[in-house]
């Protein structure tokens, strides 16, 4: 089961609208499961407005991890970045969304190792909110990275929209990952809270948790999606649907080559 993440709900409210065509159903693999073979395990974000730089660094570790052919990873691992660095670096490319900028922030050639930085943002008892302290770098361990790339795969409504998207937007989304053999960002909305995650994988004959309300118009003979979120959970499983029903806009992630 999704949470509310009560940390990204707020009255600031972007308008867009973009898609692109409606694609011709391009014949795919029932599945697509490579991926996920280097995911590095997302930290537990809590209650810290942190999704988007937990996506943003996961994307870039499974791409580092991709290309230094590390499967598996181990926390602490090689390519287990600093989320809070792309939280202060400052910009490194304009002229693109702002989902965008965040991970191209590693395209300084560099990211931060979570051993000199890590990131401790939910306890038991409390939410630690010093994930976003600013610590200076210099003495750190500076990991280098692979440049990414970023294409905007569309854009509906805002990132609070509900019930913009169609079974294209499944096939882009699909489509994308295949054809790059990359991460695709995705912002929704979990109950009225705007949240990003990153989709990295799917198989049309696994059915996901179903977002549909009312339930009974759940189509069990939907497959799934594969998603990487910030929750502490390595790999979980998404309906089709709860891309189509809850998504708004998606970014794909790639090595820059």
């Amino acid at each position: 089961m999704v949470s509310s993440f009560s940390h990204e709900k707020s009255n600031y409210h972007i308008s867009f609208f973009y898609s692109l065509p409606t694609p011709a159903l391009t014949p795919l693999p029932s599945k697509y499961t490579d991926l996920l073979n280097y995911v590095q395990r997302a930290p537990d974000q809590g209650d810290t407005n942190a999704c988007l730089f937990v996506a943003s660094t996961g994307a870039m570790e499974l791409i580092a991890n991709k290309k230094a052919g590390i499967r598996n990873p181990k926390p602490y691992g090689e390519y287990d970045l600093a989320e809070s660095y792309i939280m202060h670096a400052p910009n490194h490319s304009y002229g693109k969304t702002w989902w965008e900028t965040k991970v191209r922030k590693f395209n300084w050639g560099f990211g931060i190792h979570i051993d000199d930085w890590s990131f401790e943002a939910w306890t038991d008892t409390w939410i630690n909110n010093n994930v976003w302290n600013f610590w200076n770098w210099d003495g750190m361990k500076k990991v280098p990275l692979p440049k990414v790339t970023t294409s905007l795969l569309f854009a509906r409504g805002n990132k609070y929209s509900t019930y913009v998207l169609n079974k294209t937007h499944i096939q882009t989304v699909k489509e994308a990952i295949w054809k790059n053999k990359a991460p695709v960002m995705l912002n929704y909305n979990d109950d009225g809270y705007w949240h990003v995650v990153l989709i990295v994988g799917w198989n049309d004959n696994v059915p996901g948790e179903c977002y549909q309300t009312p339930s009974s118009e759940c189509n069990r003979d939907l497959g799934s999606f594969y998603v990487r979120d910030s929750m502490g959970v390595e790999i979980e499983v998404r309906d089709f649907d709860w891309l189509r029903v809850k998504g708004n806009a998606a970014i794909l992630i790639k090595e820059d080559i």
